[in-house]
Formats: structure tokens, C-alpha cells, sequence
């Protein structure tokens, strides 16, 4: 399984303009395609806080908001990472049991051919 991503500090301003901060949250690695769409999908938003206000770059998180909304926009994000870890754990899980199943198919499709092979060489 991938490593989870995990918030890797606090939110930086790194521009003001008019009562509107840029934020950047630092990400412990870069987020995979997937996760990145499973982050924007979350189960919970708000009309403030809504993942579509976020960017991705490298291995960060940009969004613009007031600084009274910062708590509320980062107790969201931390949700949202959860979320997306999560259902990415749960995906690779399924892969996983989908695999070891086919496997199980393939060994018993040998199985069977080998008994019927083996059961039918004197003819």
C-alpha cells in the first residue's frame, strides 16, 4: 500500500490581497493522480469550503480564504486528506482480494485441467 499523505506542517501566507490570504499547506509527499481525485471527491463540504477552491501543486495544497476562516478551511482539509487515504486503502484493498481471487480461479483452472489430463492419458 502507499504511504498516506499527511499534512507536513502548518498553513503559510504567502500572498494578501484585498482580506484574501494565499495559503499553501505542505503535503508529506506529492499526491498520486488518484488520490488527487479522491481528495476532490469528498463526502463533506461546505459552500466555503469546498475542495474545487483547492490547487495542487508539487507537494503542497493552495487555496485563498480570510484569515477568521483558516481553522474551519484546515479542520475540512484535514478531513479531506483522511477521506482520500482512506478510500485509497480501501480501493487497494479490493485490488488486492480481486487478484488473490483470480489467482485462486487460475490455480483451480490448472487443477482441473491436470486431473482431467492425467485422468484421460491411458485413452
Amino acid at each position: 500500500m502507499a504511504e498516506a499523505i499527511k499534512r507536513a506542517g502548518p498553513p503559510k501566507a504567502t500572498d494578501l490581497k484585498g482580506e484574501e490570504f494565499t495559503w499553501t499547506v505542505p503535503l508529506s509527499e506529492p499526491p498520486t493522480r488518484d488520490w488527487s481525485r479522491l481528495f476532490s471527491e469528498p463526502a463533506e463540504t461546505t459552500v466555503l469550503c469546498h475542495p474545487r477552491k483547492v490547487g495542487m501543486m508539487h507537494q503542497a495544497l493552495v487555496f485563498k480564504c480570510e484569515e477568521a476562516n483558516l481553522p474551519v478551511w484546515i479542520q475540512h482539509i484535514d478531513k479531506w486528506i483522511a477521506g482520500a487515504n482512506q478510500a485509497l486503502a480501501d480501493h487497494e484493498q479490493r485490488e488486492k482480494q480481486k487478484k488473490t481471487e483470480q489467482l485462486r480461479q487460475d490455480e483451480e483452472r490448472k487443477r482441473r485441467i491436470d486431473s482431467a489430463n492425467e485422468k484421460f492419458k491411458r485413452l
